[in-house]
């Protein structure tokens, strides 16, 4: 349970992170107001997006590592079930539940850091973009400002232009970057899940199976002492 403990440790911290770039404040600079609105609009749509994969990234690790988890338990519990009924056949089989065991926790521990690797990377990707179109529309606030304290009618006229140059390279890029992590996302998140939930679904009913041929080994053990 332990090896499992890391993986699910491992995916936490890179969720923690996902869409959690510093929002951007009304107060920290002004723009004009369409370009305030859709500036706002797409942090806000990539922040959701973090947000939102965070939490689907969360509930698909919980069906990858946690359920098969809980049914190699559960198939141990049985077995130790048995232990009241006859501890000296069970006693025979230990070594057997040891490496079935063990075994099995190596592999949903691979399987489960795979997963834990594969949803970094996404979280990662997400919180990159994220930070991106927040610090891209901090950087027009600036240029936005510096227009503004230009007291020559030129010189603010020249900054000004060159600020809704940057404001339009800047949506025109901010869309694109929205509307590519959404098709990553939407492929990969799914992508993860298939390859990682089968391996760990794999591994657990394998050790399950195991140990149902051990409980038969038990039963045939205590219907002999009889």
């Amino acid at each position: 349970m332990k090896l499992i403990i890391g993986s699910i440790v491992c995916l936490c911290l890179c969720l923690a992170s996902v869409g959690y770039a510093q929002p951007l404040s009304q107060s920290s600079f002004s723009l004009p107001a369409p370009l305030d609105a859709q500036v706002y609009t797409v942090v806000d749509e990539m922040q959701n997006i973090g947000e939102n994969t965070a939490k689907e990234l969360a509930h698909q690790f919980q069906e990858i590592v946690v359920e098969p988890q809980h049914e190699l338990e559960a198939a141990i519990d049985q077995v130790e079930a048995r232990r009241v009924d006859s501890p000296q056949c069970v006693a025979v089989q230990d070594d057997r539940i040891d490496g079935i065991v063990g075994n099995a926790h190596v592999e949903l521990h691979e399987c489960g850091l795979s997963a834990a690797h594969d949803s970094a990377e996404i979280a990662s990707d997400v919180n990159h973009a994220t930070q991106q179109l927040v610090f891209g529309g901090y950087s027009l606030g600036r240029t936005y400002n510096k227009c503004q304290r230009y007291k020559n009618s030129v010189l603010r006229q020249s900054c000004m232009a060159k600020f809704y140059v940057q404001g339009t390279i800047y949506l025109v890029n901010a869309r694109s970057s929205i509307k590519t992590i959404k098709k990553s996302t939407n492929e990969r998140i799914p992508a993860v899940f298939v390859d990682s939930n089968a391996c760990t679904h794999v591994a657990s009913q394998k050790a399950v199976v195991a140990l149902d041929d051990v409980n038969a080994d038990i039963d045939a053990c205590i219907a002999k002492a009889r």
